[in-house]
């Protein structure tokens, strides 16, 4: 057991989950594919740099999704149009956005999550 808590993918996953990198790149992943810029580096780089800008100020994270972006991403997990995703696909929504960690748990009464919820919710 000693042994699994040393291995080379267990130290990784750990710094990974204390530095929240797989929330940072699923975050620079989904701005992404939202605005298709014509030059992503540059894109990413100005992310990256309000980012760095909100944490030495001590001013909120440049959270760049607004309305419209909630909608789309809802009707990417509704891709047949049904109105609603489910308790998992919102779980793991959440979890991309950094809005939860993997331990975290949602409210497990709730058979879907209608476009509505989610937009006030998220």
């Amino acid at each position: 057991m000693a042994d699994s808590l040393n291995s080379p993918e267990e130290k990784a996953r750990l710094y990974l989950k204390k530095h929240r990198i797989m929330e940072m790149l699923n975050y620079l992943t989904f701005q992404l594919l939202y605005h298709r810029p014509d030059k992503p580096r540059e894109f990413l780089l100005d992310i990256l740099s309000r980012i760095k800008i909100a944490k030495t100020t001590s001013v909120d994270f440049p959270y760049l999704i607004d309305d419209s972006n909630l909608v789309s991403m809802f009707e990417i997990m509704d891709p047949t149009n049904q109105g609603f995703i489910t308790p998992v696909q919102y779980k793991e929504a959440l979890k991309n956005l950094g809005l939860l960690d993997s331990d975290e748990v949602i409210d497990e009464n709730l058979e879907v999550i209608t476009k509505d919820y989610f937009r006030k919710d998220v």
